[in-house]
């Protein structure tokens, strides 16, 4: 008998007594589900090296739709393996959080365009993407345009990602509407919140790409401004934009005019800590009938809610 063939006899053995004698394996499948689903993705891939029945449960889909890998920080070489190792056609949210820890320099990971790729072969049936504390600066081995993300999503979440700090390479390029580009017809969901590199400018390349967008998450990118393109571009969206995050732009009481007059659709705005935003807009928020929550600061939330208060 071979020595791995002894191997795995015992390990055979040592599986059949866990069997025989774990009370935990007395319980129904039903209960074992239950129970997984506190687990997260990492505990449900330790879970499956423990036996077959194990393995069995932690692979099943119910686990796999939504995939966080957020808990832990990856290098990409570890999240390269991990997603190649675990394709999974079922999956519909992927998380994945970058971050400086995984080198010395205090630098954000690269976003590269084998991740990107593998991504897209491993999920084809992706619909929310969420990357977070990546850096999309130019790069050899960095993604060269936001199309080279999966085409068939329904969201996607840039969060404190660097992409377009300015540079004698040219930044916009990564928006920049390509003459390979398609538009993204379903993406309806489009966040950079806390992308601090994100300027004004680069939001005008975004209606072309995508179209059909209900919800636009500006939060923390505090280079947004009130200039012509800015508020062009929201105007474009004035049929499909329900949802509008602008907390903490540089935007003022012009924007939030020319929003209420063209943007009739929103259900909910968030202007808090905009500083140079003022009581005088509550005016023009009024106008918003369809507006069901106002996210301000305490003295414009306040006059607000009396003014909608004397309407009715």
């Amino acid at each position: 008998m071979s020595l791995n063939t002894r191997k795995k006899r015992k390990r055979e053995l040592r599986e059949e007594y866990i069997e025989q004698d774990g009370l935990i394996f007395q319980l129904p499948d039903e209960t074992l589900l239950s129970i997984f689903k506190y687990l997260t993705i990492d505990e449900l891939i330790v879970a499956a090296s423990v036996c077959k029945w194990f393995r069995c449960i932690a692979y099943d889909d119910e686990f796999w739709t939504t995939i966080d890998l957020t808990s832990k920080p990856y290098s990409n070489r570890q999240l390269l393996k991990l997603l190649h190792r675990f394709p999974r056609n079922c999956t519909e949210v992927l998380k994945i959080s970058g971050g400086s820890i995984h080198n010395n320099s205090g630098k954000l990971p690269l976003f590269t365009e084998q991740l990107s790729t593998l991504i897209q072969t491993s999920y084809p049936n992706l619909r929310y993407l969420h990357i977070s504390q990546y850096d999309f600066h130019p790069n050899q081995r960095t993604i060269k345009n936001i199309t080279c993300l999966p085409s068939n999503l329904q969201g996607l979440y840039l969060t404190k990602c660097e992409m377009l700090a300015p540079d004698i390479s040219g930044p916009s390029a990564f928006f920049q509407v390509s003459k390979t580009s398609s538009n993204f017809q379903q993406l309806e969901i489009l966040s950079f919140e806390n992308s601090t590199c994100l300027q004004s400018m680069y939001i005008g390349y975004l209606p072309e790409l995508y179209p059909h967008l209900v919800e636009l998450n500006l939060n923390g990118c505090f280079r947004i401004k009130s200039i012509s393109v800015f508020m062009n571009t929201l105007i474009l969206y004035s049929k499909t934009l329900r949802r509008l995050y602008l907390s903490e732009t540089q935007i003022n009481d012009d924007t939030i005019h020319s929003i209420c007059r063209k943007l009739k659709r929103l259900n909910i705005l968030n202007i808090r800590n905009c500083k140079n935003v003022t009581i005088n807009i509550v005016e023009n928020l009024v106008t918003l009938k369809q507006l069901q929550k106002l996210i301000a600061n305490d003295n414009i939330q306040t006059l607000y809610e009396q003014k909608k208060n004397e309407e009715n």
